[in-house]
């Protein structure tokens, strides 16, 4: 069977996340059905900062993707997305080699139990089996696939980091067109720097040129006011301080990346539809979850824990005006009109076209942080708001002992 392996890992302090801890430890031998993968890179985005607010939120317990033993619960490892290779194999299904992107975290090597999928694999056992089974699959990278992360290089790692971020937007994009934008005709998108927003933006040319979508804005800091405008990607860059402009017009659908309750209730006159979609704002005075009505819950806990069946109904009679994007709802509901393969196609080619503006519009420089020291100080960047938008960082492990 396997050897042990040393592993090092950071983990940020609960009641300060912005800290951060060393974690040193040996894992064990692996048991029968185990892989161990190597943690390539990950990269750190608004993303992380979610998680690591929402952490032990109820159905989301982003701390419990990869716990910690009893004495380090003033701890917790906050997940990030990144590419791992197999280095050991206890599991007949799974070759040394083998390389899938995931939910891993600031380490250099992972061990879990796998079972294979016709993408790649899932994770079980433990505490894993009552998670979000979105938080358990990792998909295959192949070499020669179509898709932006496989290979090497600058774009590699942008996709890779952006990939969270590009690929919600493009789902989020696409709910808005299976419903004809809820009958609006302009989009205003919060967090207007996030990878989410710049990537509906992005998809929304189309639309903007064929007239079926008057305006798409974006709100934004003061800090970032100047990147935003400089992507070309909105009609018009507000701060968070300003109200929507009065020929912004009526039929607004407002997209909340930043979370911010405030936003909302200025502007909800405006709004025909609103989704809430993350937690970038970290000044907000209140959450935009905190402007649900009864029908926006209900609608969220069905979608979050629900059997299929209760979901496509709520899917069909729920029309909250504020609600909750759910992406595994909406993504189950792409598989089903697409497959498989057009899923994969269509979202490989979603992300090589942000990549591509993104690199080749000089909007992004990816930035690599390959010690334990610099990875910590890139951490606690993300979570006090301190990485310019234009700045993509990659963290890599893989030869820390």
């Amino acid at each position: 069977m396997a050897n042990s392996v040393q592993r090092v890992m950071i983990a940020a302090v609960r009641e300060s996340l912005h800290e951060t801890v060393v974690l040193r430890d040996v894992l064990p031998a692996l048991e029968v059905g185990e892989i161990r993968l190597r943690i390539d890179k990950v990269g750190l985005t608004a993303n992380n900062l979610f998680y690591a607010q929402m952490g032990e939120a109820p159905f989301l317990k982003f701390f419990a993707v990869y716990p910690l033993e009893e004495e380090c619960q003033h701890l917790a490892i906050v997940p990030a997305w990144g590419v791992a290779t197999i280095i050991e194999s206890a599991n007949t299904e799974f070759m040394e080699g083998e390389q899938y992107r995931g939910f891993l975290h600031m380490s250099n090597v992972v061990q879990m139990k796998a079972r294979r999928t016709s993408t790649g694999f899932d994770a079980y056992g433990g505490k894993r089996d009552k998670l979000n089974k979105a938080y358990n699959g990792f998909l295959r990278v192949q070499d020669s696939g179509s898709s932006p992360i496989s290979g090497t290089g600058v774009k590699s790692d942008l996709a890779m980091t952006a990939a969270p971020g590009a690929l919600s937007g493009f789902i989020l994009y696409e709910l808005l067109k299976m419903h004809d934008f809820y009958n609006g005709d302009s989009l205003v998108l919060t967090s207007a720097s996030s990878k989410l927003s710049l990537s509906i933006a992005l998809l929304l040319r189309d639309e903007r040129n064929s007239g079926a979508i008057k305006q798409v804005i974006g709100y934004t800091s003061a800090n970032n006011a100047d990147f935003v405008k400089s992507t070309g990607l909105y009609d018009q860059v507000l701060t968070f301080e300003e109200t929507l402009p009065p020929d912004a017009g009526s039929a607004q659908v407002l997209v909340d990346v930043a979370g911010d309750a405030t936003i909302y209730k200025l502007n909800k006159q405006h709004f025909i539809k609103a989704f809430a979609v993350g937690g970038t704002h970290t000044n907000a005075k209140a959450s935009t979850f905190t402007a649900f009505g009864p029908s926006g819950f209900l609608k969220m806990f069905i979608d979050m824990i629900a059997p299929p069946a209760m979901k496509q109904w709520a899917s069909r009679r729920l029309n909250p005006h504020l609600e909750m994007f759910f992406a595994p709802t909406v993504i189950r509901e792409l598989l089903a009109r697409w497959g498989q393969d057009d899923m994969d196609r269509k979202s490989d080619a979603a992300l090589k076209q942000f990549v591509d503006s993104a690199i080749d519009g000089k909007w992004i420089n990816v930035s690599r942080s390959e010690s334990v020291e610099s990875s910590q100080a890139a951490y606690q960047k993300i979570v006090l708001g301190q990485v310019p938008p234009s700045e993509a960082v990659i963290l890599s492990l893989s030869e820390v002992s």
